[in-house]
């Protein structure tokens, strides 16, 4: 796209992206050059990258380690993974905080923070009936954006530069996205603000040239699946295909009936 034609405000934000889209890679291993070291005999010197694609998933690669990487007990080659995930380096057991422990050991962490499930500050029910049910109106509102730009993103993913003025459309109806550019503000304050917004913190990945479309498409259907479910986290009953619209009309969940609109 011609950058004479973007306003400055604009082009702050397509720098933001194209700087988020760089994303920060691991490389996995015996050897001490390695970010993560594994000193296990067995594990290869090189033996796997671990990429941050979103701040809750990664994607991990084995770099044809001879004794292999698994997940979950599979051997895979590349595959995303997340905090629920059990990985298997050879004869060694981590999981993915193990491996970013390692990390910040050595080196500042530029991954933000896991996206933690929404959940209502509201006191439980343990079932008595003059009990308030739980409030989750404003967590369930905020599924409106999940809903709405998950088939945008899906629609633009097969294009980097349609992603990117897409993602910059969604960016920029994002509250307070305006502020933080105007101000001139860093990729970090851009990708905090991105991580409550609905799916747009995919955005930046999906920007970039390290995925496949079909790798990215799974992304978006692994966070729109993660995210879109009853915001009660003694529930998150996955919403699925069902519209947002008409679950605000149900108003409660029929499961574990939290108050999703008032």
């Amino acid at each position: 796209m011609n950058a004479s034609l973007l306003s400055g405000q604009d082009q702050q934000l397509y720098a933001l992206i194209d700087q988020l889209s760089q994303l920060t890679s691991h490389t996995v291993g015996r050897s001490l050059n390695n970010t993560i070291i594994v000193p296990d005999s067995r594990v290869s010197g090189q033996h796997a990258r671990l990429t941050a694609c979103t701040p809750s998933t990664f994607l991990l690669e084995d770099l044809n380690s001879k004794n292999g990487t698994f997940v979950d007990g599979v051997r895979i080659t590349r595959k995303f993974v997340d905090r629920t995930n059990t990985i298997q380096l050879a004869d060694t057991t981590l999981s993915i905080d193990d491996l970013l422990a390692q990390v910040r050991e050595t080196a500042p962490v530029s991954v933000a923070p896991p996206s933690a499930p929404i959940v209502s500050h509201q006191p439980e029910s343990v079932g008595s009936s003059k009990q308030v049910p739980l409030d989750f109106s404003s967590d369930f509102a905020a599924l409106e954006s999940v809903y709405r730009q998950y088939p945008q993103l899906k629609r633009a993913c097969r294009q980097r530069e349609k992603m990117i003025r897409t993602g910059s459309v969604i960016l920029s109806s994002v509250v307070g996205i305006s502020a933080v550019v105007a101000s001139g503000g860093t990729a970090l304050s851009l990708l905090q603000v991105m991580s409550s917004a609905g799916l747009s913190v995919l955005v930046p990945t999906l920007c970039s040239t390290f995925l496949s479309t079909d790798e990215k498409l799974e992304l978006i259907d692994k966070e729109y699946r993660d995210r879109y479910r009853c915001p009660n986290a003694a529930c998150r009953d996955p919403f699925g295909t069902r519209e947002w619209d008409m679950l605000a009309q149900q108003k409660t969940c029929r499961r574990c009936q939290a108050i999703w609109v008032h």
